[in-house]
């Protein structure tokens, strides 16, 4: 029986992930271990493309670091996660509503995710590539909050 290795990194560099499969890693965990312990520590969807082609196809990417909504979970997989862990929705919606609010926030995301695939003229997953990622200016300056547009001033006091 063989055993799945699974690598965590949260800095590592195109050089790192092609070595690791090169020793049998068979998935890389793409992490900023939730980004907040240094300023101005690369976003995990930014590391993402190098490391997917650094690897080649010859390893799974799993992905996360503050994913929450359909839109986040969409980029990722077209830049080349497999999977995209979604931690940071989960322990909101428990903390704000227990078990109705997880299960509530679970059929937003994929709505979310079916809608924009919809709108990507795409209907499912696996038919998303790179090619339907831009570069942009962001409507707002990220912050703690910037999934939640609409609260005042963009922040909960």
């Amino acid at each position: 029986m063989a055993v799945a290795v699974v690598m965590l990194g949260a800095k590592m560099a195109q050089i790192d992930a092609a070595r690791a499969v090169e020793l049998g890693v068979e998935c890389i965990y793409i992490s900023n271990h939730g980004g907040r312990q240094l300023d101005h520590v690369q976003g995990s969807i930014d590391m993402l493309p190098s490391i997917v082609e650094a690897i080649d196809g010859k390893a799974e990417l799993i992905i996360d670091g503050g994913f929450t909504r359909g839109t986040d979970v969409v980029k990722a997989v077209a830049l080349g996660a497999r999977a995209v862990l979604i931690g940071k929705l989960q322990a909101w919606a428990l903390g704000a509503g227990g078990l109705p609010a997880l299960l509530r926030s679970l059929d937003i995301l994929a709505w979310e995710i079916e809608t924009a695939l919809g709108l990507l003229g795409v209907t499912k997953l696996d038919e998303l590539d790179p090619s339907f990622v831009a570069q942009g200016l962001p409507a707002m300056l990220p912050h703690e909050m910037s999934a939640f547009p609409h609260l005042p001033d963009g922040r909960i006091v």
